[in-house]
């Protein structure tokens, strides 16, 4: 069992009779009793709000972050996809290069043919001896 000090009950201030608190109460008192309870709903509303703004901007947060990471991850495989691409170009510059000087080699072995073709059958043209100083 728990005993108390009576010197608490006296901190607690003068209680109020019933009949008191809802008895008759000056202007004043009416329009400041008023004023407290309208000032407590005002707060309480404010809270409300308050409260209420901070889920809607925890909510678009976490929509943004989510969106942050999505965008995140696709830069990142674009820039995978980007560095592929390159090598890619890289290899067919190669590889159209060599083509390029391959092809240049068969276009002179053709026309060396067809001089010594001519050679051999005597008939040198004009025309194959100006290619071949081209």
């Amino acid at each position: 069992m728990l005993l108390l000090d009576p010197s608490w009950f006296d901190s607690l201030g003068p209680v109020c009779s019933p009949s008191e608190s809802t008895g008759p109460r000056s202007p004043d008192e009416q329009r400041m009793l008023r004023r407290k309870i309208s000032n407590r709903e005002s707060a309480r509303r404010c809270r409300v709000r308050k409260r209420r703004r901070f889920e809607e901007l925890r909510t678009e947060s976490d929509r943004l972050m989510s969106l942050n990471r999505d965008l995140a991850n696709r830069a990142g495989s674009m820039s995978h996809r980007c560095l592929l691409f390159r090598h890619e170009n890289r290899r067919l510059r190669l590889e159209s290069a060599s083509l390029g000087r391959r092809l240049s080699e068969l276009r002179q072995l053709i026309l060396l043919r067809r001089v010594l073709t001519a050679a051999r059958g005597g008939l040198i043209h004009e025309q194959a001896l100006a290619s071949l100083m081209t």
